[in-house]
């Protein structure tokens, strides 16, 4: 019979606890690269009071969101886990896996629920009755809802069909975190418009906060998503894995796009050069690490990998917004100090 601890621990490590960081980055990089290039200024999503509840509820939804996906993974593949993977929890009768599902069904409906009322809660939460977000806040945007349920039904068609097509798998793999970055950037519009909605409005599409620049770090961070998914889909195999010169040149170009950002970016902005250049270097120096950790182990090099996507992250955001970039780094050491206490993969 396991105990308590036992249980607790098993539910941190199906959930994938140690990855929430890399999805609160995730969401920080889209909300304030849309934030900054819709206002077309130098101030920081940080400096705007209004920016943050609407910030900390989407991070909340989106954890939510993960954690019943890594759930309902774990639950589905049940019986492929007692042949090749016997030692986690749902396997050993730690965890039961009908229970698992329906507690995954339940995160994902908890999830989307926060998701449509992050505006009516960021008003209601608000002290100042003037506040620069109120007349946005009330506002319930169709885009924001359509891309919620459709970050939910990826997710969810991966935990269900990833081991019956690798090819399929790996792109929804990549597209739950490109959809991820993208949602985040959807809500980022109410706290740089000058404009506020009237309720006749509420739940027509409001697109401004999309552009040809915003698509760049989403698609960096979903091709980061499909290169590490790739060798974790390889775990279970035993042997070293087989392409990793390929992997190695795909993976240390993915941080180049970042570049592609900054010179896109209006002239207005403020370009930190040292932000961005150790932003830059940490990112290439856990990559290396984690290619170097590849000769000897897959498992090793996914999860150092998954910590990278705050690095990623970081180097998006440095040469704009130096604070958000370092809370990047710091989600970055939280997610190693969480992979201590339960596996990231």
């Amino acid at each position: 019979m396991p105990t308590l601890g036992e249980k607790a621990l098993a539910l941190l490590a199906t959930g994938r606890i140690a990855n929430l960081p890399t999805v609160c980055s995730n969401v920080l990089a889209g909300f304030c690269l849309s934030s900054l290039l819709l206002s077309q200024s130098d101030i920081g999503v940080f400096a705007q009071t209004a920016s943050i509840t609407p910030l900390l509820f989407l991070m909340l939804s989106c954890c939510l969101i993960y954690v019943a996906g890594c759930m309902l993974g774990d639950a589905v593949d049940h019986s492929f886990d007692l042949k090749n993977r016997p030692k986690r929890p749902i396997p050993l009768g730690i965890l039961d896996a009908p229970r698992i599902r329906a507690a995954s069904y339940l995160l994902f409906i908890v999830a989307l629920i926060i998701l449509s009322l992050i505006s009516p809660l960021t008003i209601s939460l608000s002290q100042q009755p003037n506040h620069l977000y109120e007349g946005r806040a009330t506002s319930i945007q169709t885009h924001e809802i359509l891309l919620g349920c459709l970050l939910t039904m990826v997710v969810a068609g991966y935990a269900f069909h990833h081991k019956k097509n690798k090819a399929a798998a790996l792109t929804m793999m990549g597209s739950c975190r490109f959809l991820l970055v993208i949602l985040a950037m959807s809500f980022a519009h109410k706290a740089g418009s000058e404009a506020s909605p009237t309720p006749d409005q509420w739940l027509a599409p409001h697109l401004a906060w999309f552009g040809t620049l915003l698509i760049i770090p989403a698609l960096g961070v979903g091709a980061y998503t499909i290169l590490l998914s790739w060798v974790a889909s390889t775990e279970s195999k035993p042997g070293v894995f087989q392409s990793r010169n390929i992997l190695t040149v795909m993976l240390l170009a993915v941080p180049l796009a970042s570049i592609a950002v900054v010179s896109q970016m209006p002239s207005s902005f403020a370009f930190q050069h040292l932000s961005y250049s150790v932003a830059i270097t940490l990112c290439y120096l856990w990559m290396f690490s984690a290619i170097h950790a590849l000769k000897k182990s897959k498992p090793i090099f996914v999860s150092k990998a998954l910590a990278g996507f705050c690095l990623l992250d970081a180097t998006f955001l440095a040469p704009f917004e130096p604070i958000a970039a370092a809370v990047c780094v710091a989600l970055f050491l939280v997610a190693l100090g969480l992979q201590k206490i339960a596996p990231a993969t």
